[in-house]
């Protein structure tokens, strides 16, 4: 027998490669074997010894792991059914390296030293870490040694780990990472160039150190105390300041220019360069290189008071010594300096005497200081002030120039490098002489008026002086008083001086040598003998003048204006022409025969003698001495115009004054004379017109009303008062015969103006024609009333119609559990979810459709035992609908009766465009309702709810230009009975309140309105062919009153009360059918007649193209359509959505849309 395919044949294994090719004499290496034929392979081997693993991955490679060998290369054997594959010396064990040592041993934390590590088997190393971290670079240099750089490393002592394929070497503890040193300070700071100067280095991490340098030049002697202290010895440097760098394991810490490299001191002056004896001179050294200065002294003895400014200056106080030239030294850091002979200790000066000894206050007075050791004289003082200058002209003797100061005696001081020498009260200041007043205080050009002087410090004068020119006759009466006699001087005011021990005191323009006074003019240049004439001197020279004479008779009343005019009344004096002379200070001047005496006019009558009291009469004035007449008077008012035809007459022409008889008075030269009651002025009449500038007007037009008062040729004068029907608006004063009042506070309506001139003593008064001024209410504020009305009344229908069909839906709902599964009513469909099966139709197949229907009153009731059992209400309901047989009726399912029903109903209204022509539309817009409510069946023909509601709306008119929008809040009660078996009564009523924003152009207005709802109905309900037909006939009725308010125009819109409501009838008629057992649906229409009626106690406002205002929205009879769709749902709840379509064949159409949800529980 044969046995087919028993045996295979299989080639000899071969081996060619291993990886990784070496590993750790322990073993353990996982390596990858390459070759061919290695299916089914039964062994492998590592230099005879077997792998500790090994998995067969393919036929042509292996993974084993090696097993633990001695060093060195070995073969590497698979043995497979087909034979044994040898790799010959392809493997190589390799013993685990050792870490014996790291040169250098310690580095900064921050890594990068270059440091050797020795040790074995080092060959083929694959890393390098130092405490953990990679060295940042290595070189394998032999199997002995290894060159790397280190990574950054916290501080302290780490292991140094070196990995071959031989495994890892550590080498413990061999390398230390160290912290960088810092170092903060050097103790001394300063030393000389030359180095060293044992210094004291504060700082950290100091241990180790290997170096220290000063500006980079190595310290020598350099112990580290301890890792914050080091102690060295500062190398030569070049001066300044240096860094002070130490160089340790964990890197370089400089400190910057910590220590002074300082030059040896320079001493080359001294400020003072000289003093006293007996020390205590404060002193400036000036040089060079004061650093780290450690004592001065001046003349071998120490300075005290040493205090070193800068590296140039030094401050100090002098001890005592004996007189002489003395070396200033300085030790400082850079050592020592000399200034030698650069100061000198002097003897105090001695001040013995002070020539002259006394002086003026304000100073100035050069003096000669006589003493001894003046020599180098710093100061020279007179009662503490200093000298304004002085000069030591030699070591006995100081020429000065006094200070400034107060009158009294005082100390000199004289001052040098030896100290201070006074002399007391050596020199007396005296106040200066002071010129207050001259009496006379003018005189001639020739001199020689005697005149006293007043003034103070006046006690040794020496000299006077007026102008310049020295006064004779002097005489010192005593220090406040000196008499004197002036010397000829030039015309002017001069000044007087007086020179006396304390200086010299002016008076300045304290007397003036006066001209002659020259007389050229008077004016007027005649007057009455009686005098009391009022006259102008005109000339030169008047200034003091003391006297005015008239044909030699004194004048009264003389004030000299100015220099050129004085102002005098004229004495008596007889008629003829006279001199006029003026005495002043610089003599007696004649003005002659400058002024004539003449006798006074007379009046003796006027032709006519009588005129208007708004002047304007030409009259002729009669009498004597007429002749340069000045001023003709009415009443005490000027003629308007006068002339003197002769000395006997004038004409003139009267002025306006008030009626009366009045005096003529007739001004000249010689005097006035009166003419009493010659003249007699009598009323004139007036007439006022008055006009608008504006007439018809607006509320809030500025109106000007302009009066114009004339009374024949004359204007009169006065107030106009302006008033309403009585009321005064106010008063204008006449300019020209014109007054104007202008108001913008009229109110609408018609407005009798009337202007009223008040009169005067001339003109009588007058009253103007009255003005109807006609006030209308702005075009935009009537349209924003107009639009007021037109809008509310939209909001308050389409609210009306909504608030009613709601509750009416409520409340048939209430009732549906005892009425059939699905009624229509005028807003939707309702279901009834709880219907009784005791008032159910007859769902058998052979039952008609009046039977299947009798609960609404088509048929009769029948009893509840019919054929199959407890059938489902619901079920049995919809069954109902059907006209056909039903064969079978789906599982029965009872339906817990339920009292309370929750709803919400949402209705969006919009009015199209009211207009019969393409014209601009008078009214449209939109309004939202939502209305939600619950109600509660109390008995089964009883029943009542709540209900609150939201609405909005914003209607605008392209007639009016306007726009109404807002919002409201509704909240009502209900009640339904049910009072037949297919008839109810349903009753409600609701509140709302409502906020109105109305806008026309400029005018905008804010308002709120109350509106009160109430309605009524009767709703029937029967079946014709498994249809359900509703009649019904409702009513509802709204009262609405919204408050006044004023617009932005200003215009007071008043408060306002309308009514509105609808009456209406008709029938809705529903056909139900199931989808399936969770949904059913039902599709209604209706058709109902309304009648709209309304109210409104606002007035119509008529506007030009626009008299809508008056006009209802809808009113009258109409015509509405409904139509829709509901659907009950499995779980009890209903939706209902529907749309309406109303004012059918009105002119105005009213589009609804309806969605209603409702759940009993």
């Amino acid at each position: 027998g044969t046995g087919s395919n028993l045996y295979t044949y299989a080639a000899a294994p071969t081996v060619s490669s291993v990886s990784p090719s070496a590993g750790s004499t322990a073993g353990g290496t996982s390596v990858t074997i390459t070759g061919s034929n290695f299916t089914g392979a039964t062994a492998v081997t590592f230099g005879g010894s077997a792998a500790a693993s090994y998995t067969v991955d393919s036929a042509t490679q292996i993974t084993a792991t090696t097993p633990a060998h001695a060093a060195g290369a070995v073969n590497v054997v698979v043995t497979t059914a087909g034979g044994t594959g040898t790799g010959s010396n392809i493997y190589e064990y390799v013993a685990a390296p050792t870490v014996s040592s790291v040169s250098p041993s310690a580095g900064p934390t921050a890594g990068g030293t270059s440091v050797t590590i020795t040790g074995t088997n080092f060959t083929g190393a694959t890393a390098v870490t130092f405490g953990g971290s990679a060295a940042a670079s290595y070189t394998v240099d032999s199997a002995t040694q290894i060159t790397a750089t280190t990574p950054a490393h916290a501080a302290g002592l780490v292991n140094v780990v070196v990995t071959t394929a031989g495994g890892t070497g550590t080498g413990s503890n061999l390398y230390s990472y160290a912290s960088t040193p810092t170092v903060s300070s050097v103790s001394p700071t300063a030393g000389p160039t030359a180095g060293g100067s044992s210094v004291t280095i504060t700082g950290t991490n100091f241990t180790g150190a290997s170096a220290v340098t000063f500006g980079g030049s190595a310290a020598t002697g350099i112990t580290v105390v301890n890792a914050t202290t080091i102690t060295a010895t500062t190398p030569a440097h070049a001066a300044g300041l240096v860094d002070v760098v130490v160089t340790a394991p964990g890197g370089t810490g400089t400190g910057v220019n910590l220590y002074t490299y300082a030059a040896a001191p320079a001493v080359s002056a001294i400020s003072p360069s000289s003093g006293s004896t007996a020390g205590g001179t404060s002193v400036t050294i000036t040089g060079s290189d004061f650093i780290g200065v450690s004592a001065v002294t001046i003349g071998g003895v120490a300075a005290t008071g040493v205090s070193v400014v800068n590296a140039t200056t030094i401050t100090a106080t002098t001890a005592a010594h004996v007189a002489g030239t003395v070396d200033v030294v300085v030790t400082a850091a850079g050592g020592t300096g000399t200034g030698s002979n650069l100061y000198s200790y002097v003897v105090m000066p001695v001040v013995s005497s002070v020539s002259p000894s006394a002086g003026p206050l304000a100073g100035g007075a050069s003096v000669t200081i006589a003493g001894n050791n003046f020599t180098g004289a710093t100061a020279v003082t007179f009662g503490g002030s200093a000298a304004a200058s002085y000069t030591v002209d030699s070591a006995t003797q100081i020429t000065a120039t006094t200070p400034a100061h107060a009158a009294g005696t005082v100390s000199v001081a004289v001052t040098t490098a030896a100290g201070t020498g006074t002399g007391s009260n050596l020199y007396t200041y005296s106040a200066a002489p002071t010129v207050t007043a001259v009496s006379p205080d003018a005189g001639p050009l020739a001199g020689g008026t005697s005149v006293t002087i007043t003034g103070s410090g006046f006690t040794g004068a020496s000299s006077v002086t007026f102008g310049g020119s020295a006064a004779t006759g002097i005489t010192v009466v005593n220090a406040t008083t000196i008499t004197a006699t002036t010397p000829a001087h030039a015309a002017g005011f001069v000044d007087v001086v007086v020179t006396a021990p304390g200086g010299t005191g002016t008076g300045s323009n304290v007397f003036r040598y006066a001209a002659g006074p020259v007389v050229s003019s008077v004016s007027p240049n005649s007057g009455s003998t009686a005098g009391g004439s009022s006259v102008t001197i005109t000339g030169s020279n008047f200034t003091g003048a003391t006297a005015v004479a008239f044909g030699g008779s004194a004048a009264t009343g003389v004030t000299v204006v100015n220099a050129s005019t004085i102002t005098a009344t004229t004495p008596a004096h007889a008629a003829g022409t006279v001199d006029i002379a003026v005495t002043t200070p610089g003599g007696t001047g004649t003005g002659s025969n400058l002024y004539t005496y003449v006798l006074g006019p007379s009046v003796s009558s006027v032709s006519p003698n009588s005129g208007p009291g708004g002047g304007g009469t030409s009259v002729t004035i009669t009498g004597s001495n007429l002749t340069g007449a000045t001023a003709v008077t009415f009443g005490g008012s000027a003629a308007t115009s006068f002339s003197v035809i002769n000395a006997s007459t004038i004409t003139a022409t009267t002025p306006a004054h008030a009626a009366g008889a009045v005096d003529v008075v007739v001004a000249t030269p010689g005097g006035s004379a009166t003419g009493a009651g010659l003249f007699t002025y009598v009323i004139t009449s007036t007439t006022t017109t008055l006009t608008s500038s504006l007439n018809p007007s607006e509320v809030g037009q500025a109106v000007t009303f302009t009066a114009t008062v004339s009374s024949g040729g004359v204007t009169p004068t006065g107030t106009v008062t302006f008033s309403d029907g009585g009321q005064v608006l106010g008063s204008a004063t006449l300019a020209s015969g014109v007054a104007s009042f202008t108001t913008a506070a009229l109110q609408r309506g018609s407005h009798s103006i009337t202007a009223v001139y008040g009169g005067s003593g001339s003109f009588s008064s007058s009253t103007s024609a009255v003005l109807v001024q006609a006030v209308n209410t702005p075009t935009e504020s009537l349209r924003l009333r107009a639009m007021q009305i037109v809008g509310s009344r939209a909001v308050a229908q389409v609210s009306g119609a909504t608030i009613t069909n709601a509750i009416d839906l409520a409340i048939s709902e209430g009732f549906s559990e005892r009425g059939t599964l699905l009624m229509p009513s005028s807003g939707g469909l309702r279901f009834n979810f709880a219907a009784d099966l005791e008032q159910q139709p007859d769902t058998s197949a052979e039952a008609p459709v009046n039977e299947r229907w009798h609960s609404l009153g088509v048929g009769r009731s029948r009893p509840s035992d019919r054929s199959g059992g407890a059938s489902s209400r619901i079920n049995d309901a919809f069954a109902a609908i059907d006209t056909v047989k039903a064969q079978k009726a789906p599982a029965a399912r009872l339906v817990e009766q339920k009292d309370w029903l929750a709803w919400a109903d949402i209705k969006g209204s919009g009015i199209g465009q009211w207009s019969g022509s393409n014209t601009a539309a008078p009214l449209y817009g939109h309004q939202l309702n939502f209305m939600a409510g619950v109600t509660r069946k109390l008995s089964p023909t009883f029943l009542v709810g709540m209900v609150g509601g939201y609405e909005t709306f914003d209607y605008k008119s392209d007639t009016l230009s306007s726009r109404l929008k807002g919002d409201g809040w509704t909240i009502g009660s209900y009640l339904g009975w049910r009072f037949a078996q297919n008839l109810r009564l349903d009753t409600a009523v609701a509140y709302t309140g409502l906020g109105y924003d109305s806008s026309s152009g400029a005018a905008l207005g804010q308002f709120n309105g109350h509106r009160w709802l109430l309605s009524g109905g009767l709703i029937g309900s029967s079946t014709l062919y498994g249809v359900a037909i509703e009649p019904s006939a409702k009513v509802y009725a709204l009262w609405e009153r919204q408050n006044a308010y004023i617009d932005t125009l200003g215009t007071a819109q008043t408060a306002r009360d309308f009514f509105n409501g609808r009456a209406s009838g008709g029938l809705r008629m529903t056909y139900p059918w199931q989808l399936d057992d969770g949904i059913t649906l039902a599709p209604y229409v209706g058709a109902f007649g309304d009648y709209y009626f309304t109210g409104d106690s606002a007035e119509t406002v008529a506007l030009p193209g626009a008299t809508l205002a008056s006009v209802p929205l809808l009113e009258g009879w109409s015509a509405r359509f409904t139509s829709g769709l509901a659907a009950r749902f499995g779980n009890g709840a209903a939706v209902a959505f529907g749309a309406e379509l109303g004012g059918i064949g009105s002119n105005v159409q009213i589009w609804t849309l309806r969605g209603r949800t409702s759940v009993p529980f």
